[in-house]
């Protein structure tokens, strides 16, 4: 059971990984002229989730590998 737990907080890792990048090309893309001024702001405000999310689960990932 631990073991299927932390592989699949693995992958929740590896997504939330995944959408930081899709937040760091949204940012980047929008620094563009001509695109509107809440798209990189979208960007900075999913990356700031995701880094949250990343937070927790890291958390839950530390306490799954020490249970018994």
């Amino acid at each position: 059971m631990k073991s299927m737990m932390l592989f699949l907080l693995g992958v929740r890792m590896l997504f939330l990984v995944l959408a930081c990048f899709g937040c760091i090309f949204a940012i980047i893309s929008g620094l563009r002229t001509g695109v509107e001024w809440y798209w990189p702001a979208g960007g900075v405000l999913g990356l700031g989730l995701c880094g949250f999310l990343i937070g927790q689960v890291w958390a839950s990932l530390k306490a799954t590998w020490q249970q018994k």
